[in-house]
């Protein structure tokens, strides 16, 4: 008898919970997500993607970031390393190159906004910054990253041939020339 009056009591329980859960649903005012950091300002003053990577609460800085494969603005924490800035804004823009054809030379620049115009704080190769040889901590409020990618042009048999061409279709044109005149 005691286990019946157990089973009833818990049956009612979820019964009860069930009826208040069902009640409040269609009572409860619409919940809308909460926006972090300054994305409703953002959004009011422009249209570029927004990112945002910190922990609710912590401090964060605005960087625009330029040149990767995600730009846009990224609010992070204060204490974020420029390589995961690079990271999380999609890494270096790196496009498949045949064996004889040379890495592309990639430069990362930080720029910080002053009263006379933009300073470069920083300026490093990116394999010296994944080496760990050059470090940058200390981002603010609306610095600017850019990573530039220089691709490596090689004289090729193409360009040869191609300048080649040029060169004697220049010189048949010039004797053609001279032809008519003469």
């Amino acid at each position: 008898m005691k286990q019946l009056a157990c089973r009833t009591h818990f049956s009612l329980g979820r019964l009860l919970m069930a009826l208040v859960v069902a009640g409040s649903v269609g009572l409860a005012p619409a919940v809308q997500a909460q926006e972090f950091g300054r994305l409703q300002e953002m959004k009011d003053r422009s249209n570029v993607a927004y990112f945002y990577h910190a922990a609710p609460g912590e401090a964060t800085v605005q960087v625009s970031v330029w040149g990767a494969p995600r730009p846009g603005i990224y609010e992070v924490s204060d204490t974020t390393a420029l390589d995961e800035l690079v990271t999380m804004a999609g890494g270096i823009p790196l496009e498949p190159r045949p064996e004889n054809q040379k890495r592309p030379e990639i430069t990362v620049r930080l720029y910080r906004p002053k009263a006379t115009g933009r300073t470069l704080l920083f300026e490093a190769p990116f394999e010296e910054i994944l080496s760990g040889e050059e470090q940058f901590e200390g981002l603010k409020d609306s610095d600017i990253l850019v990573v530039e990618t220089v691709e490596q042009t090689q004289f090729t048999w193409r360009d040869a041939l191609s300048f080649s061409s040029t060169a004697l279709s220049l010189g048949l044109l010039v004797v053609r020339i001279i032809d008519i005149r003469g």
